[in-house]
């Protein structure tokens, strides 16, 4: 069981450390030996994400998402209000900082777990919280940060002491689910980590504008080098668009070095139904959308 701690405690007693360098150059080879590179291979240079999202994100996380949020505060605060907020894959953490406010203006008190294969993405998100606790001087921050890749994930890892409420908002912003190949896999995460009654809310791109989407990747020098930087490769990606599985795909030669999954929202909304989820909001800004799921039953 998990203790959540106050986020102005020692950042070593806040933050797990379950997987390494060591780990994750394993996890390379083998993508490199299946012909596929899995997702948290390509942030391994923090720096490089950092930069992108200021300026060249094809996603455009910090702008879209958040527009979204903004737009429809009212309706979403009151729904995430009294939940434990968990977030899957953190990055430069603008979205998730603005539901952790939302808590802090709502009770003065949040509870908070955070995600990612990458230290440094937990680490910086740490003194984001303490930053924004500055702001609410009266309010408290419960948080454990949990440095691993989601696959390692189970409930119990979620479990905590010292909490005030029934039900947790699990959290994936970023069309992070996107990143994986097989869409059954990260949605069995998600269903065996939630309990009844709790919420899902994610940040997708949509399939609207396909030739678009590609161009926004394949013209971008910076998304390339943050790819091929990460893993190791020196050379040229070829990127298509698969319009099979509704993905774009950067190619190194016959290995699959990158995929993003763009999504047709009435399909995906009847897609999560075999995983005990069900809509409850969907919001839609051009070809980004934000989601609210429920687990309905165990």
């Amino acid at each position: 069981m998990i203790t959540l701690l106050e986020v102005l405690s020692p950042v070593n007693k806040l933050v797990i450390n379950r997987i390494n360098g060591k780990f994750l150059d394993d996890r390379l080879l083998l993508g490199i030996k299946n012909k596929m590179i899995t997702g948290e291979q390509w942030f391994r240079n923090p720096e490089n994400w950092y930069g992108i999202t200021a300026f060249a994100n094809p996603f455009k996380t910090p702008y879209s998402e958040l527009r979204i949020l903004f737009e429809n505060e009212d309706e979403l605060k009151p729904l995430l209000n009294n939940t434990l907020k968990i977030f899957y894959g953190i990055g430069i953490a603008e979205t998730e900082t603005l539901i952790v406010r939302w808590d802090l203006e709502n009770n003065k008190y949040a509870e908070v777990i955070g995600i990612d294969a990458i230290d440094t993405f937990v680490n910086n998100f740490v003194q984001i919280l303490r930053n924004l606790k500055q702001n609410y001087p009266k309010g408290k921050i419960l948080f454990r940060g949990i440095n691993d890749i989601f696959e390692n994930l189970n409930k119990n890892d979620l479990l905590f002491s010292r909490s005030k409420f029934e039900n947790a908002t699990h959290v994936c912003f970023g069309n992070t689910v996107g990143n994986f190949e097989q869409q059954k896999e990260i949605f069995n995460i998600f269903q065996k980590n939630m309990n009844k009654g709790d919420f899902l809310l994610l940040g997708i791109q949509l399939n609207k504008f396909p030739k678009k989407i590609l161009s926004e990747y394949a013209n971008n020098v910076l998304f390339e080098k943050l790819i091929l930087n990460s893993i190791k490769f020196d050379g040229e990606l070829y990127w298509k668009y698969n319009e099979n599985d509704n993905r774009v795909e950067a190619w190194f030669g016959d290995i699959l070095a990158f995929q993003s999954k763009k999504y047709d929202l009435k399909k995906l909304l009847e897609f999560v139904q075999s995983f005990n989820l069900y809509s409850l909001k969907t919001f839609e800004h051009q070809e980004f959308a934000v989601v609210l799921l429920r687990k309905e039953k165990e």
